[in-house]
This record gives C-alpha cells, sequence and structure tokens, in this order.
C-alpha cells in the first residue's frame, strides 16, 4: 500500500483504503477499482491524495504508520479549509478540536 497524488491516479488501481470526504461522507470503499469516473469524482470533491495497493514506482513496498497517515490527511484538509483564519488562536483551537473529533470518528469506522 501506498499514497499517491490524484493526478497520478489511474483507472484499473485499487484503493487500499476507503476515501471520506472532510464532513465524513464515503466516496470510495477500500478494495474498489478506480475508473475514469471515480477519479473525476473525488478530484470534484477536492481529495488529492489516496492510499492504493501494490508496490511504488521503483518497486519498492512502502511501510506505512496508517494512524501517522490518517493524521496528516485530517491535518492537510483542515489548514486549507481555516487557511485564512489560522492566526488567530481561538480558530486554531477550533482546528484542533475538529481535527481530534475526525480522527476519532474515522478510527471507528475503520474498525
Amino acid at each position: 500500500m501506498y499514497k499517491i497524488e490524484l493526478d497520478k491516479a489511474v483507472p484499473g488501481m485499487t484503493v487500499a483504503k476507503s476515501v471520506f470526504t472532510i464532513q465524513d461522507a464515503l466516496l470510495l470503499k477500500s478494495n474498489v477499482q478506480l475508473t475514469e469516473k471515480s477519479i473525476y469524482m473525488l478530484k470534484s470533491w477536492g481529495i488529492r491524495e489516496l492510499w492504493v495497493d501494490g508496490a511504488a514506482e521503483d518497486g519498492a513496498t512502502v511501510q506505512v504508520n496508517t494512524e501517522t497517515a490518517l493524521r496528516d490527511t485530517i491535518d492537510e484538509s483542515l489548514r486549507i479549509k481555516f487557511s485564512e483564519t489560522l492566526p488567530d488562536p481561538v480558530m486554531e483551537e477550533i482546528m484542533r478540536v475538529a481535527g481530534n473529533l475526525l480522527e476519532k470518528r474515522l478510527q471507528q469506522k475503520e474498525k
């Protein structure tokens, strides 16, 4: 399993981890093969990266700490949403709490 930028995704790749919107709506389940339509749909939802099965382009298998990867994805999405308000300490705290809640919710879904 490895992470790719959505722009590098091609039809036929298998999704390794389910893809959710920042609002926690399921877009694609794991173990589903990508199609042109699904790639377009993910782009329209603002998804920039996803996890796919297999080995990286150089042939090496990538070991992934899924908890760290999940938190990185959540933090990146929230930074984009809160980008204009981050200098405000109150908004920083709201973003931190929202990230913690999203992480807990997504971890519960994976179990």
